[in-house]
């Protein structure tokens, strides 16, 4: 066995002390240029994992060789469970070396104190090497560096280049490194450390973790710290000076132990604060795209043949000749390599006396059965059939509708009594599961039932248990418009009508919020991390509390929101007439999915890489040596040092900032070459390789998740893959969209709401003059200039008609004179005037923004145009800057959340006029709804999606019980074509 397949590094001096002044702080990072819609880049402490597999996991794992394996099976199944959460693009495993580090070198307390490495491990580490890299992992180690450096580096470039990151440690060191976009998640206990958690569990921000660790000390590192301070005292005194150094210069009103020590030992401090700091400006070698993961599931599959024959893998080794295997055409290595046999011993270790605890204390006073024999089951189906409503949960094998497979259901039909029906359970040693009733004959009873429109279903996220059953032939949607109350309640959507704000919307959310009870989780009766098992491979006597609860808190959560909602007519209307529908459709738009060309995609990718390989080579030509492009640090000193370009400006870590607002007021050849490369960089990974990923084998289909219970003013929300920020503003963008095409015999449809939120602001505001432009049907960003500046329509000029535009849709967003300045690019008096001559013309505009905003400090709240409440928590905040970002918050809300409420409406009136057998609505973007329609249909099918769309608040609104007299009319512009890009 040989240790060759990891990448190497040139030894970095250990003697070479970083330069800690200028070190970036990854806590303190700007992050709001980052895009979170995005897969994020995994970093995994890969000498964190060795170490913690090998101590927790049985040492009496080994082959027949007496080759121990624990560490490795542990950190294989922690590998592929992180890979199976997150789906990466981009990952790296980083190691920590033999060799001694910069910090050795500082101090010989350096982790002096901890023991020699077990015999035991050593051994392993080659084969956990090789396993990564066989797994198309890239896998880092750098001689005389640390992982967390390493891990540290690359946090802080992938965030600095828009990347969001999820660090797989157990290390609490690493919470100097979190913010906005960088977590921490400890795959064997789960848990999820974001900055919140930082400061739940500490008491301090993670900004301020160095400086905890530095007065606390660390006596399994060496770090000594500052005598007689602990955790309470460093976080008394962090929370009251902020920083060692404000702390320093106001020791002398630090009374007792604590201020006599900080004295004494202050010249320690900058020493132990060294040792505490992780490296984030590494010289690692590696840019982004050496970081993607090899998805090639061919490439090493040899290489996991032998590896997993010698360690006498079994599950493992037959993974690779399983039908599922990628290789053989199927699903993703780490989904399709799950440990069959270890995942079955993880189970049985759940028959802990804490599940049996939970059981207990869950079981008082309820009602809780488990349905295992034919008479059970006939009482059951007598209360749903003559039920008046019930609750139904499906249990299955994965989150994700479209992999998950049925493993029981769940009903209640009145609070605190509820039912569930094992079916595939298939824990071994469970003597339960060989009394399992047959799943087909189950279903083929229940169906009638589940189909029947007379009896409502009540569900949490009725939608994915729509999906779910519909793998089964069992339709749970009926007929939208014929059976509206086949969904008597979704509590997700029901809990998000009555206050969005108030609450997540997740059901254990809702039950600490409204019943005060804190639920089993799914990790109380999975497990955590890399022990999760699916949940067939939990004990059925577990598994059936679990479900049981799920539908009694259902059932509980339905009798408060009926209450409610029986209050108040608005939101009963909201739910049932605008969310339920929705969400029905929004299921048969899923299901459908969009069909892609995947030929064209690849040709994408192949263009775009030699064009980002083209604009390196202009980049070195015209810097006049090789440098990473794709390395803010490196192109800033490129820029601003070493060619002398004007503008540079450095962040407190004392790095240049090469952001986009930054690059785009400096005008040299090298930025436009930058932001180009960065652009196609962003297209090629986020799109042309992600789309090709993540559509179906056999129909080339991409089916998007449609989220309704996550925004604050309605909008949907599209994931996995997220379809709503296609970009269309640049040509190459528009390419994308261009992949997105209609079968044979079809066309792609689009159907767009014009100006909507424009058109929108008329209406709140009353203005005459806006409102008279939109009702004779003038350009209004023409006539808007011809307003301000006193002439008529027909001489405005481009430049003036842009500028109009700006001012127009800047205002619904809160734009500032500063802001429009800087987009116009004029001066600040200049934008302030042209703003005070739009009022001047739109007085009703300038009485909309005052009153909306005084009613939100008033009420707490805004309402959209069907009286959805929108809540505005922060519109008092005691932070001047908290609270006027609430306020413009609250000026934009009424116009984005009616057009919310607009499309939605549309969908629900489109939907009952499209003739279903020559279009299908696939679609929904913002203010957009695609189709893919007949090629014969398109004039007759627009004309229809058109008069629905544009009627909608004068017929379906007034049939739904809404009544709006609209101040404009609405105005819908179609097109079509082969693809969605001539759609458009």
């Amino acid at each position: 066995m040989t240790d060759n397949d990891h990448n190497s590094h040139t030894p970095i001096d250990p003697d070479m002390r970083p330069n800690f002044d200028a070190m970036p702080n990854v806590a303190m990072m700007d992050t709001s240029h980052v895009d979170k819609d995005q897969p994020p880049f995994v970093l995994v402490d890969g000498s964190y994992y060795l170490f913690r597999t090998y101590h927790a996991l049985p040492k009496t794992m080994a082959n027949t060789q007496g080759l121990t394996t624990n560490a490795i099976r542990g950190t294989l199944n922690a590998l592929l469970k992180v890979m199976r959460r997150y789906h990466p693009t981009h990952m790296a495993v980083c190691f920590d070396t033999k060799s001694p580090t910069f910090r050795h070198a500082m101090s010989s307390d350096y982790k002096a104190a901890r023991p020699p490495m077990d015999p035991e491990l050593v051994e392993q580490i080659p084969y956990i090497h090789h396993l990564v890299a066989a797994l198309g992992i890239p896998l880092l180690r750098i001689e005389g560096a640390e992982a967390d450096d390493i891990i540290g580096t690359l946090a802080y470039r992938a965030v600095e280049q828009g990347h969001h990151v999820v660090i797989s440690t157990g290390d609490k060191d690493m919470m100097q490194l979190v913010n906005d976009c960088v977590i921490l998640e400890d795959s064997f206990t789960g848990k999820v450390t974001d900055s919140q958690a930082v400061v739940d569990k500490f008491g301090i921000e993670p900004s301020q973790m160095i400086d905890f660790l530095t007065l606390m000390g660390d006596s399994s590192d060496g770090i000594k710290g500052v005598p007689g301070i602990g955790k309470k005292t460093a976080k008394d005194l962090l929370n009251k000076y902020g920083n060692i150094e404000t702390m320093l210069e106001n020791v002398a009103e630090i009374k007792g132990r604590a201020g006599k020590n900080l004295v004494e030992y202050a010249d320690d401090i900058p020493f132990n604060a060294q040792l505490a700091t992780i490296v984030t400006d590494l010289a690692v070698g590696h840019d982004w795209s050496d970081l993607k993961i090899n998805t090639d599931p061919c490439a090493h599959i040899e290489k996991l043949r032998a590896l997993y024959t010698e360690l006498e893998f079994k599950n493992e080794l037959a993974s690779l000749d399983h039908p599922n295997h990628p290789a053989n055409g199927s699903q993703s290595v780490a989904d399709s390599q799950a440990d069959a046999e270890s995942q079955a011993q993880v189970a049985k270790s759940l028959q802990s006396s804490k599940i049996e605890n939970i059981k207990d204390s869950k079981r008082h006073d309820k009602a809780w059965h488990t349905v295992l024999d034919e008479p059970a089951f006939e009482s059951l189906l007598k209360q749903l059939t003559t039920a008046a409503h019930f609750v139904i949960d499906t249990e299955t094998t994965s989150m994700y509708w479209r992999e998950a497979e049925l493993v029981g259901l769940s009903f209640a039909v009145k609070a605190h009594e509820a039912y569930y029906v094992p079916l595939t359970h298939r824990l071994e040693d469970d003597e339960l599961t060989t009394k399992q009733l047959d799943r087909d004959t189950v279903l083929a009873k229940l169906k009638p039932i589940l189909q029947n429109p007379n009896i409502g279903k009540i569900g949490q996220h009725l939608k994915y248990d729509a999906h779910v059953l519909s793998h089964y032939d069992i339709d749970l949607l009926g007929s939208i418009h014929s059976s509206p109350n086949n969904w008597a309640m979704d509590t997700m959507l029901a809990s998000y009508v009555i206050n969005a704000a108030i609450t997540r919307h997740g059901m254990d959310d809702l039950a600490r919020h409204y019943l005060q009870t804190q639920t089993i989780s799914f990790e109380d009766v999975a497990g955590k991390g890399a022990k999760q098992v699916s949940f067939d491979q939990v004990a059925i006597d577990i598994a059936s509390d679990y479900a049981c609860e799920d539908a009694d808190i259902t059932y509980q959560l339905f009798d408060i929101f009926r209450q409610k909602l029986a209050e108040n007519d608005t939101n009963f209307r909201l739910l049932h007439e605008l969310e339920i529908p929705t969400a029905q459709i929004l299921c048969q738009m899923e299901a459908q999915g969009i069909l892609i060309k995947r030929s064209f995609l690849n040709e994408l990718s192949k263009r775009f890489d030699e064009e980002i390989i083209a604009l390196e080579a202009q980049a070195h030509e015209l810097a006049g040596e090789t440098f990473n492009l794709g390395s803010p640090k490196q192109l800033g000193e490129m820029l601003f040092e070493k060619l002398g370009v004007a503008g540079g400006k450095k962040t407190k870590s004392g790095q240049y900032s090469t952001s986009e607002a930054v690059l785009s007021k400096i005008d040299h050849p090298l930025v436009d070459i930058t932001l180009e490369y960065r652009g196609l960089s962003k297209l090629k990974s986020t799109y042309t390789d992600a789309l090709d990923n993540v559509a179906d084998a056999e129909t080339d289909r991409v089916h998007t998740s449609y989220h309704q219970a996550l925004t604050s003013t309605g909008r949907l929300s599209s994931t996995d893959p997220n379809l709503q920020n296609i970009p269309i503003r640049t040509a190459t963008g528009r390419l994308i969209r261009q992949a997105f095409i209609a079968p044979k015999g079809r066309v792609i449809l689009a159907a767009d709401y014009s100006q909507i939120e424009l058109r929108l602001m008329a209406h709140f505001s009353g203005d005459k003059n806006l409102t008279r432009a939109f009702n004779e049907g003038l350009d209004i960003h023409a006539a808007t200039a011809a307003e301000v500046l006193g002439k008529e329509v027909t001489d405005v000029t481009a430049t003036e008609r842009r500028n109009a535009k700006a001012i127009n849709f800047g205002l619904l967003y809160g734009m500032s004179a500063f802001g429009l300045a800087k987009q116009l690019q004029m001066s600040r008096g200049e934008a302030q005037d042209y703003i005070d001559m739009y009022f001047e013309r739109y007085p009703g505009v300038k009485e909309y923004m005052m009153n909306t905003r005084a009613s939100a400090h008033e009420k707490g709240y805004v309402e959209t145009i069907l009286g959805r409440k929108l809540y505005t928590p922060d519109i008092n905040h005691s932070n001047r800057m908290v609270k006027q970002g609430a306020e413009r918050a609250a000026i934009n809300a009424p116009l984005q959340g009616s057009a919310a409420d607009l499309i939605k409406l549309a969908m629900i009136a489109v939907d009952k006029v499209l003739p279903k057998t020559q279009a299908k609505m696939l679609l929904q973007v913002h203010d957009e709804l695609v189709f893919e329609v007949d090629s014969d249909k398109v004039d007759e099918v627009s004309q229809l999606i058109t008069e629905a769309m544009q009627n909608v608040l004068t017929d379906t609104a007034v049939e739904k019980g809404w009544q709006v007299s609209f101040a404009v009319p609405l105005l819908v512009e179609t097109d079509s074509g082969k693809n969605w890009d001539e759609a458009h």
